[in-house]
């Protein structure tokens, strides 16, 4: 999924900026036959200007050599008419031809200007993409162990109510690191999160402007689109992440606050728990749950953050965890208060 992602944020912007360069390379060549067809017009004109020229002078040649002035010839003053009409609409074709051709070379600059924005954003898209992959390789690096399934029984063993109590200024200690390290990719991922804000608004001002733009740059919209709804979807992972750390964070945080008060509580023997194995006690005692009163009074939120610390998912619900600490609790110190 990463490979095929990596793909995509390359393509789509090469694609676009090879359509801005077909598009680039039509308005040259358009821009060429007018500035031809400009010249052809242009010889037009000056042919019918000398034309004109050439009769006013015959006119007023004819009208000194006369003593009186004679009347003008009907075929002349007509020929004089016609030029007169071709010469206007050839100074009107001239002048819609060079409003086109300044249009075209605004269209050009503007595709330029595209082109070199795009150029930008590929780069960004590669910068973040390159972040992504740093965040991701962080993440993997300091997720915890998937817990190990024990498909043998030990040997059978008395149980007994008690473990031998445990040291608690060791266990406070590796809580500490770890509710540190929680703290420390929570701030990582909300540094990340302002980049993918910050780029996330910067997509919608283009798409803004693409949209006020005349004429309408149809793929270049669609391709910022496409990236903005990238944006977006990597905006949302992010601030799922974040909210999966914070909550880790704040239950670790109130175990720690509650380590006190068990000080001179000895721990409970956790693996009388069904679906608790020695494994699974262990990784709840390094995160400061050690009694079976505390695994009987999560709340939803507690019960969610641990699942995903020691990736046991929904084992907890599904094998009754809580009703099982209870029992045993009440069994071994009465009712829970």
């Amino acid at each position: 999924m990463s490979s095929l992602l990596w793909l995509l944020l390359y393509l789509a912007p090469l694609l676009g900026l090879t359509a801005a360069l077909f598009a680039w390379f039509g308005w040259q060549w358009r821009g060429s036959d007018m500035q031809k067809r400009m010249d052809e017009l242009a010889a037009q004109i000056e042919t019918a200007q000398a034309a004109l020229r050439q009769a006013e002078t015959d006119r007023a040649t004819a009208l000194v050599a006369s003593a009186a002035p004679a009347p003008q010839d009907p075929a002349v003053a007509a020929e004089l008419q016609t030029l007169r009409g071709d010469l206007k609409a050839a100074q009107s074709e001239a002048r819609l031809r060079q409003d086109q051709a300044a249009k075209a070379n605004e269209a050009a600059l503007a595709l330029e200007k595209e082109m070199a924005r795009l150029l930008a954003d590929l780069e960004h898209l590669r910068a973040a993409h390159t972040s992504a992959q740093t965040e991701l390789e962080s993440l993997r690096s300091a997720s915890p162990a998937p817990v190990a399934v024990e498909t043998a029984e030990a040997p059978a063993k008395p149980k007994r109510k008690r473990a031998t109590p445990a040291k608690p200024k060791a266990a406070t200690s590796t809580l500490h690191e770890k509710i540190t390290a929680l703290e420390g990719q929570l701030s990582t991922h909300q540094t990340g999160l302002a980049t993918l804000t910050q780029e996330r608004d910067d997509w919608q001002r283009r798409i803004a402007k693409l949209e006020e733009q005349t004429p309408a740059d149809t793929a270049g919209l669609g391709l910022a689109r496409r990236t903005l709804a990238d944006s977006e979807k990597r905006l949302a992972i992010a601030m799922a992440e974040i909210e999966r750390l914070r909550l880790q964070t704040q239950v670790l945080r109130r175990v720690e606050e509650g380590e006190s008060a068990l000080l001179t509580v000895p721990d409970d023997d956790l693996t009388q728990i069904k679906g608790i194995k020695k494994i699974i006690s262990e990784q709840l005692r390094a995160h400061g749950i050690r009694t079976w009163r505390q695994i009987a009074q999560w709340n939803e939120d507690e019960q969610r953050a641990f699942s995903e610390l020691l990736a046991f998912k929904n084992r907890a619900t599904r094998e009754q965890w809580q009703q099982q600490a209870r029992a045993l609790h009440e069994a071994a110190h009465g009712p829970l208060s």
